[in-house]
């Protein structure tokens, strides 16, 4: 009787440690699928890319038109935090800064961003929304009345939206707006606004 009963406690202590086990595969995988949601979803993530596009004066004494170019490298720095439509990560990037002014005068301006990115991690996987804000260093040989050529600031707000067609690549649409002045280190410092439409691509890995 004994020996029966030791082989019974033998089968179900295989049993448990074999639902045990299940049941930790079953932990692991679900905990690695909550933590990849996507692209830009996880810490540690790099980016990098370019955006091109147009742009105008705004609020200035003259009109400029211009095209840009912005190289940019990323690098994800949290893990997801918030909860529901603005769950997303923090990015830091460093971006240089280049456009040529054809209306007009044929000037430059060209430097480099410090940028803040809030990517929403919404709930389709191809579609990454962000917000982001930051600040440029910038030399430029603009002629205007009332605006201080040379070393300038520029800060920058902006908003758009990441398409990934696949978990590493996307084409990107960006609005960005703009300010330029040296914060009265020189005078006259009028500033000068501007309005920035992008379209770029970006590859995440």
């Amino acid at each position: 009787m004994k020996g029966k009963r030791q082989v019974n406690w033998s089968g179900n202590f295989n049993v448990c440690i074999s639902l045990v086990m299940v049941l930790a595969l079953l932990c692991i995988t679900s905990s690695l699928q909550a933590a990849d949601e996507g692209p830009l979803s996880q810490k540690g993530t790099k980016q990098f890319g370019i955006n091109m596009g147009y742009g105008y004066s705004v609020y200035s004494n003259r009109v400029l038109n211009f095209v840009d170019a912005y190289p940019y490298f990323g690098y994800v720095f949290t893990d997801p935090v918030g909860k529901g439509w603005y769950r997303g990560t923090g990015e830091c990037i460093v971006e240089g800064a280049f456009s040529y002014i054809y209306k007009d005068q044929k000037r430059y301006k060209a430097g480099i961003n410090l940028i803040g990115r809030y990517n929403l991690l919404a709930h389709s996987e191809n579609w990454r929304p962000y917000v982001q804000m930051g600040v440029g260093f910038i030399g430029t040989n603009l002629s205007m009345r009332g605006f201080s050529s040379g070393f300038n600031f520029m800060p920058n707000l902006a908003s758009g939206i990441q398409y990934f067609w696949d978990p590493c690549n996307a084409i990107n649409f960006e609005w960005r707006y703009e300010h330029i002045s040296n914060g009265g280190i020189e005078m006259p410092n009028a500033g000068l606004h501007l309005n920035t439409f992008l379209i770029g691509y970006s590859h995440a890995f």
